[in-house]
């Protein structure tokens, strides 16, 4: 499991910063670390979907998935922003990487197929 109180101490020195500056910060970039409600969403897949590597190299991800996950097409359009190369060129993320977000994607789908999904309406 991944070790949070380096993180959470991050997130203590946050709190007592004014809310305006963290705003500033946020718009400037993306947040680096993770959220505590990005934590309780992790904690909350099973153990064998906790994407590790993703959450120690690209927290930020992990925020937005989880700020979404309640919300099919916005998760659906996130996933598939990650997983395309719509601009040309990118370097694309490390191999183990790549298997815990297609991992993810796949968990996510089923638990929340299309209203369309004839595989799935034969259940």
């Amino acid at each position: 499991m991944h070790d949070f109180s380096l993180q959470r101490s991050d997130a203590r020195k946050r709190e007592s910063v004014p809310s305006s500056e963290l705003l500033a910060k946020r718009k400037a970039q993306p947040c680096e670390t993770l959220l505590a409600t990005t934590e309780r969403w992790y904690a909350s897949l099973p153990t064998d979907v906790q994407p590790q590597v993703l959450c120690a190299m690209f927290s930020r991800i992990l925020n937005c998935l989880a700020a979404g996950w309640n919300d099919r097409d916005r998760t659906q359009r996130y996933f598939d922003d990650l997983l395309t190369d719509r601009r040309g060129g990118r370097k694309g993320f490390p191999a183990d990487v790549l298997e815990e977000l297609h991992r993810l994607k796949t968990f996510y789908e089923a638990l929340n197929p299309t209203a369309n999904d004839i595989w799935r309406s034969a259940d």
